[in-house]
């Protein structure tokens, strides 16, 4: 018997999950714009030729209309997985309701965690040591504040300084791999995918017929492939010269992110010089604190312990190499936009996230860095901490200053979420359900994080390799 043909667009977290899931029932091919990449190390454990050249796009952005952003999703075969900090969380309860409520019985909460404790699993996930001088100050500070409560341990995927990837933990010899090739659009006829164009490196392009195409190209690559192939906002399709083929106004028109300021400080002597253990290669970030807007716990700003520095370069520079704390804002009320700019396959879409437009959303970054500059001046962190970098106390005394420090210095934590959301039928921007199946197209599936429409509150990986595997079961 022939079994049909599953066409997967990305072998990132969700493609991989999914592709490996299907590989009994389908004839599965999977194409990737990447290429297969070695084992690739933390920035302080990798080669100069890993960190000049990473495996990842750069897409021009605006974070806010005054600050300039490149975008770097993965771009290999194992997607983000390989370049990505090795942070593993399961989704906390209200994202798993939320998740619920969107797509039905299938994304029951108990059965979205076990799924993402089975990612977990399978790239061999272990916790995180606490033994690095760093980890061991910030949660002393953080009980001595009263807020130990808030106190999370991560999960790892870092093995020896390296990132275990989703594509070796998934993809079989079974599945057939397409790597260095670009999609160009989804082939649609009569209302039904029955296929994708696609590009090699040369350049040679081809349409590769499939039964089923699942959009896995991540938060940004699925939503510019929907709009490259003519299904999202009519409005600004026709603007852009594309010919609309399904208008859904859902498709790149409210995503969120978590924005990010680095609070930088510069080591004593003794860290510098002291031992640090080796099982700390086993981890970039082993410790959180999560609490909420209001001081009390919660989910709203994660204040995540980074025990190295991340420049390789400063790291191997005379002198100090600057630590910091990551303040991010995981529950954000802004949102951004992607937009088609061009009818050529080829073309950047224009992506705004929007970072901060909500009064809301500024006071929550400016009591997150407050909260990182209290721990850091804690007597647990004396023997640690030398200085603040350009954070004095006139800045953080004022929220006019403050906002303006936070701006310079806003980054993105690359979690994307929401670009073609799922919903329910009443629901004006679902661009899918709760199985991935786009609207007004038959055969064409969403499955990767654009599908949740609001980013959660922790780091997306086990949730995006959760719904590969949530659409894969509905296939």
């Amino acid at each position: 018997m022939v079994k049909p043909r599953a066409v997967v667009v990305g072998a990132g977290s969700a493609g991989c999950v999914l592709a490996s899931r299907v590989a009994d029932r389908y004839d599965v091919v999977v194409i990737e714009a990447g290429r297969p990449v070695d084992a690739i190390g933390l920035p302080w454990a990798a080669d100069d030729a890993s960190i000049a050249h990473p495996p990842t796009w750069s897409l021009p952005a605006l974070l806010t209309a005054g600050r300039r952003w490149r975008a770097t999703p993965g771009r290999a075969v194992g997607g983000s997985s390989v370049v990505n900090g090795g942070y593993l969380a399961v989704p906390v309860d209200l994202d798993l309701q939320r998740w619920h409520a969107a797509g039905g019985d299938a994304w029951r909460p108990d059965r979205v965690r076990s799924l993402a404790e089975q990612a977990g699993a399978g790239l061999g996930a272990q916790p995180s040591p606490q033994t690095h001088p760093v980890a061991r100050a910030f949660a002393d500070a953080a009980a001595a504040l009263g807020r130990k409560e808030g106190l999370l341990a991560l999960d790892t995927t870092v093995h020896d300084g390296v990132v275990r990837s989703v594509a070796a933990a998934y993809l079989g010899q079974e599945i057939s791999l397409r790597s260095d090739c670009r999609v160009l659009r989804v082939v649609i006829e009569a209302d039904r995918a029955v296929g994708v164009e696609v590009a090699d490196a040369d350049g040679i392009r081809e349409v590769i017929a499939a039964d089923e195409v699942i959009l896995c190209a991540g938060g940004f690559g699925t939503a510019r492939v929907l709009l490259a192939s003519g299904i999202g906002p009519a409005d600004r399709l026709r603007a852009a010269g594309i010919d609309v083929v399904c208008d859904l106004a859902g498709v790149g028109a409210a995503f969120s992110d978590h924005p990010t300021v680095w609070v930088e400080w510069m080591p004593t002597t003794a860290l510098r010089t002291g031992d640090v253990h080796p099982e700390d290669a086993f981890g970039a970030f082993p410790i959180a604190l999560c609490v909420a807007v209001e001081g009390a716990p919660g989910d709203d700003l994660e204040i995540l312990a980074c025990t190295q520095p991340p420049d390789p370069v400063a790291r191997n520079a005379p002198g100090a190499a600057a630590y910091g704390l990551i303040v991010g804002l995981q529950r954000p009320v802004s949102r951004g936009t992607v937009v088609a700019t061009s009818a050529h396959p080829f073309a950047s879409p224009t992506i705004s996230y929007g970072y901060l437009d909500d009064p809301i959303d500024r006071a929550a970054m400016r009591a997150g860095v407050r909260l990182a500059a209290e721990l850091l001046q804690h007597p647990a962190f004396a023997g640690l901490v030398d200085r603040l970098v350009d954070l004095d106390t006139a800045t953080l005394a004022d929220d006019q200053l403050l906002d303006a420090w936070v701006e310079a210095r806003l980054g993105s934590a690359a979690h994307t979420c929401g670009t073609a959301p799922m919903g329910l039928d009443t629901d004006p921007l679902a661009v899918a359900d709760g199985a991935g199946r786009v609207r007004g197209i038959a055969g064409l599936r969403i499955a990767d994080t654009s599908l949740l429409p609001v980013v959660p509150s922790r780091g997306p990986a086990a949730a995006a390799m959760a719904v590969g595997a949530i659409i894969a079961d509905q296939l």
